[in-house]
């Protein structure tokens, strides 16, 4: 029996308010990516090896995302197109998908970035790419990322604490799993937080005159 063709490698881009993502491409390997691997801020919040990364490492890292169950996605500032961080997508057999997103710019953090991208994700995710749950595993230590995504409307999963090693020190880390329904993230968008966000994003895309999205579904 002939293998059927492999499916092609999906070119994903979108906006995010101020922001857009991007399929990432191996030219998009930086001394600034890798410095933000390299941040004792990165490692703490993702549990990460604690080494300097250069843009080889980067490179070596962008290649092993197939685009196609798993994707990697760069995070741009619109107008500057300044790379500011990354969003890593992981699709599962059934219609789950595993999300991990990264400001890797401090200048960028704690100002709406995380919202933004979410909001234009969580979209892409539900409406075109057909998916049911979103998960998203957060470090227990990381209690101001884990408060910010429950005020955001995500839910705890229950009894999704599992322990994991530190590749700092070999310590026990506590996780915990948070999630979006395709049900939860619409009532959300009703809500009078949810509204409020979306009628600024709405107000940051009439300004910039609006912008077409070239999006695929992930096979």
């Amino acid at each position: 029996m002939q293998t059927p063709p492999r499916t092609g490698k999906k070119q994903l881009w979108f906006r995010c308010g101020r922001y857009f993502l991007r399929t990432a491409k191996r030219e998009d390997a930086s001394d600034r990516w890798a410095g933000w691997l390299s941040d004792p801020w990165t490692v703490h919040v993702l549990n990460s090896a604690p080494r300097a990364f250069t843009r080889a490492d980067v490179a070596d890292y962008i290649r092993q995302f197939d685009q196609r169950s798993h994707l990697l996605l760069g995070i741009f500032e619109m107008g500057t197109r300044l790379h500011v961080g990354f969003v890593r997508l992981d699709f599962d057999a059934g219609r789950d998908v595993l999300v991990n997103a990264v400001i890797g710019d401090a200048a960028h953090r704690n100002r709406g970035a995380t919202t933004d991208v979410f909001v234009a994700l969580l979209d892409f995710l539900f409406d075109e790419a057909d998916v049911e749950r979103v998960r998203a595993s957060v470090l227990l230590r990381n209690e101001g990322t884990l408060a910010y995504l429950l005020k955001m409307g995500w839910t705890l999963d229950e009894g999704s604490e599992q322990q994991v090693r530190s590749l700092a020190d070999g310590s026990e880390l506590s996780t915990c799993v948070v999630s979006w329904t395709r049900d939860g993230y619409q009532a959300f968008r009703r809500t009078p937080l949810g509204s409020r966000i979306l009628r600024r994003l709405a107000s940051a895309e009439a300004a910039r005159g609006g912008g077409k999205a070239n999006i695929e579904k992930p096979q």
